[in-house]
């Protein structure tokens, strides 16, 4: 039983974690994509996808960059995933500002969503929990091969 309330939060943002696409496999390709649920809310507007667009890898790489805005509060950290569907930009601002850019679509051939959150940085802290929470339970399996 998964609980209401999504693993990941910022702003109008939401994504559950269901698991790994492949719970059996341990090589890096496979192994690490998880079947999510991805929700955008802002006023006028509700987009949601559903499926393995998430990669263990890509959220690690997230959460690195996370760690570095969060202690700086300079620059920037993306999620930038392989698959077309979801992809979220923080920027740095003035005075603890962000500027949240978020991109997700169920059909990335026939649509495109953007949204564009102005967040304070006391987000970063609860995303950064939200992403280690997941990593915690599903760690990166394998490396990447040449």
């Amino acid at each position: 039983m998964h609980s209401d309330e999504p693993d990941l939060k910022l702003g109008g943002f939401s994504l559950w974690v269901f698991g790994r696409q492949f719970p059996e496999a341990t090589d890096y390709w496979d192994g690490n994509w998880l079947n999510v649920r991805a929700r955008v809310e802002a006023p006028g507007a509700g987009v949601e996808a559903k499926g393995a667009f998430v990669n263990i890898p890509e959220l690690a790489g997230f959460v690195e960059q996370l760690e570095a805005l969060h202690a700086t509060l300079v620059g920037e950290a993306g999620l930038r995933c392989l698959e077309p569907n979801l992809e979220i930009a923080i920027r740095s601002g003035s005075r603890g500002h962000m500027a949240v850019k978020i991109m997700l679509t169920p059909d990335h051939m026939t649509q495109s969503h953007e949204f564009n959150f102005d967040l304070d940085q006391s987000h970063l802290g609860q995303l950064l929990d939200g992403c280690r929470s997941v990593l915690s339970r599903w760690p990166v399996r394998s490396k990447a091969s040449a």
